[in-house]
């Protein structure tokens, strides 16, 4: 069984939002993810606008269970190649999994490679770099997302925040980025670091690095981390503090600029014990004896896994523009002849068209394709009406017939009608699996379908 991460969301207060308090606003979420953006465009060739829309509203600005538990801003699922955590949610398809990362930075790194790696958006990338209306349009054409008004949303997000501008702006030049946290100074760990590389650098001994940041001798220091270069305070940055899941006292310490064991003291809390999941802190003023802290038994001590995300920051990053897209040359002939399990979706997969080129070159009103029918896999100029194929099954015959000339030889009864079921806008396979009690894996089959995707207008067979 793949093991689920447990990950902690750490909103730093340089940032303005203080983690379980009040949830990121969208000028909030482009100030904090700006630079990964930018960052991104010139290393992958996808618009900072485009990036910055699509995060936000992946993750409602960083604020859904995704984005808080698994570091996930833009909804992307494992696929059978992804190695990497995993957290389980529902979707099209209850507890579905969904890929799960060490920082905001590696999923925004994600998500420039899956757009980079499919063929389904390789024609973006042809696009000048500002046309964020093109990507808009292109990323809801080539089925990034099922709602029809994805295009809509995005350039509406991107006119009304400016994020436009962000299309224009250079790699962030590197520094130090010496900061300064509770009016403390501190730095982010750069790659390679150690207490005694960061000590060097700042005429200090590696022992001063320890005990600034409440660690133990010989602690390793990761990529990310917030280490400070003075010695904290004995009150934190805020009044308090609520408890978030997987959250330890040593980062909420290390959150607010505050001292461990001056957070153990306000709290009335033993040493080493830790605040269960929704407790409140305080980190200024000390508790009343009668209020006391919930702590977690030795159970939940045990189970407690504490993943942080590692802020990178971004002035300290090496940037190298990724390679020319690897694109797979497919020869697409002048038609598809549909056969017994095929649907628009694998023919779309087969010969690298997307569906809604499919639907519109057929003239087709729905997703329903036939055994025998004749598809087109490239646009016909002054075309007539589409030809459909007969198959007559006993004699092995083809034979084309004008779709004006088929003729139903039988009319739907109403109880046959009653088994099928048309697809509104908005609609998941989930939530109609749960409307007509059936199950998930009976709709696939009785539709021949490959994948959970479904489309707004497609008839699917609810009975047998």
């Amino acid at each position: 069984m793949r093991k689920i991460l447990g990950l902690l969301f750490l909103s730093l207060v340089l940032y303005g939002a203080s983690f379980g308090q009040t949830k990121i606003t969208p000028n909030e979420y482009i100030d904090k993810y700006k630079d990964y953006a930018v960052i991104e465009m010139h290393r992958s060739g996808v618009p900072a606008s485009i990036t910055l829309s699509q995060g936000m509203l992946e993750s409602s600005n960083g604020n859904s269970r995704l984005a808080t538990k698994a570091m996930n801003h833009f909804g992307i699922k494992c696929k059978s190649t992804w190695t990497g955590g995993v957290i389980y949610a529902d979707d099209d398809a209850p507890d579905e999994c969904f890929r799960a990362y060490k920082s905001v930075l590696e999923s925004y790194r994600d998500h420039s490679d899956f757009l980079r790696n499919n063929w389904r958006y390789h024609a973006l990338f042809d696009l000048n770099p500002t046309d964020y209306k093109g990507w808009a349009k292109g990323l809801r054409q080539a089925g990034y997302a099922t709602n029809n008004q994805y295009h809509t949303i995005l350039i509406s997000l991107i006119e009304r925040h400016e994020l436009y501008k962000y299309d224009l702006m250079p790699v962030p030049q590197k520094n130090d980025a010496l900061i300064s946290n509770n009016k403390v100074p501190a730095i982010y760990a750069p790659k390679n670091s150690s207490a005694k590389v960061i000590a060097d650098e700042h005429h200090l001994k590696p022992k001063h690095i320890y005990k600034y940041n409440d660690l133990e001798k010989g602690s390793e220091i990761n990529e990310g981390d917030l280490i400070y270069l003075k010695p904290k305070r004995r009150k934190g940055s805020v009044p308090s503090h609520t408890v978030g899941e997987g959250e330890s006292m040593y980062m909420i310490a290390q959150t607010y600029g505050i001292k461990l064991k001056h957070l153990y003291k306000k709290n009335r809390m033993d040493q080493g014990s830790e605040a269960k999941p929704g407790e409140t802190l305080y980190l200024q003023k000390k508790r009343n004896k009668e209020d006391e802290v919930k702590t977690r038994n030795e159970q939940e001590m045990a189970a407690l896994e504490i993943i942080k995300d590692n802020f990178v920051n971004p002035n300290s990053i090496e940037v190298e523009k990724a390679p020319p897209i690897e694109r797979v040359e497919i020869e697409v002939p002048d038609f598809h002849i549909v056969a017994k399990g095929d649907n628009i979706y694998r023919i779309s997969e087969k010969y690298h068209v997307l569906e809604e080129d499919i639907i519109k070159w057929n003239g087709l009103t729905s997703m329903q394709v036939t055994v025998g029918q004749k598809l087109y896999l490239h646009e016909r100029k002054g075309a007539e009406a589409p030809e459909k194929i007969i198959v007559n099954e006993t004699e092995e015959v083809v034979e084309i017939v004008e779709e004006e000339n088929i003729i139903s030889t039988e009319t739907e009864t109403e109880e046959e009608s009653s088994k099928f079921h048309v697809v509104q806008a908005g609609e998941t396979l989930y939530r109609i699996c749960k409307k007509y009690d059936v199950s998930q894996d009976d709709i696939m089959r009785w539709n021949d379908m490959a994948t959970t995707t479904i489309y707004e207008g497609q008839r699917l067979r609810i009975a047998e």
